[in-house]
């Protein structure tokens, strides 16, 4: 079970307000740049290795003017992996910064964004980090259509270390997202997101597919449940099942 709690805090323009729109699955929305503070906290379970994590993670969001952002994850990790020797199994995971995001095409129903994220080799041992620091861009293509009250984006995500234990494999590979939303009302939406990675250091293509069912019972609090679960695959990103409960609150409308 994975239980996510987010604090949101919004201090947008007219047109991006969801009193104004009227439209509250803006936040679930990849191509909307919005001021937030988030706390999460999920379980992961891997099938074929018998262990989960257990992750919690800090998330601060800033958006700057009309089409940049930046963010920061502060992860702390807790690995159901008991080995033999002294080696820490919870504590600080890899810090990741979004060094730059950028909205370079927006249009009042499409948009394109693109950033430049970093994970550092933070980790406090080598159970709850990559020991790696990767360097990921990541692009996005979202497309709405309001008379059917649909959304539809597509991320793509290279992930390649550049850095870090000399002892560790490398970190190469590509995920693929789908992110297809469906407005019920306008205090309630679902989501399907499947994902797909595409591992170059040991081969082979790995699935998740997510889903998220949201209410939204007053216009600054939403509130979610999100089953998923693994398809197909080994990646490490692949896991067997997870579940989020969670909500988002926004200070500022």
């Amino acid at each position: 079970m994975i239980c996510i709690t987010a604090i949101a805090s919004n201090a947008q323009n007219a047109n991006d307000s969801l009193g104004k729109s009227g439209i509250a699955s803006k936040a679930d929305d990849p191509s909307q740049f919005i001021t937030r503070v988030e706390l999460y906290n999920e379980i992961q379970y891997y099938d074929k290795r018998d262990i989960y994590l257990n992750q919690t993670v800090l998330r601060n969001v800033i958006r700057i003017g009309k089409k940049f952002t930046t963010r920061i994850d502060i992860p702390f990790v807790y690995n159901s992996f008991n080995p033999s020797a002294d080696i820490k199994t919870s504590g600080l995971g890899d810090v990741s910064f979004r060094l730059l995001g950028y909205k370079f095409r927006e249009r009042p129903l499409s948009a394109f964004t693109a950033s430049i994220e970093v994970s550092l080799n933070t980790a406090a041992s080598q159970l709850l980090g990559t020991g790696k620091t990767v360097l990921i861009p990541v692009v996005s293509y979202t497309q709405a259509f309001p008379k059917n009250k649909l959304l539809f984006s597509i991320l793509l995500q290279q992930a390649n270390s550049i850095g870090g234990d000399e002892n560790r494999n490398d970190i190469n590979f590509t995920k693929i997202q789908l992110i297809g939303l469906r407005t019920l009302s306008r205090k309630t939406w679902v989501v399907l997101a499947p994902e797909w990675f595409l591992d170059y250091e040991n081969g082979g293509v790995s699935m998740n597919l997510r889903s998220r069912f949201t209410h939204a019972p007053k216009p600054r609090l939403n509130l979610w449940i999100s089953p998923s679960v693994g398809v197909f695959g080994n990646f490490i990103g692949r896991y067997q099942w997870g579940a989020d409960i969670g909500s988002r609150y926004f200070l500022f409308r």
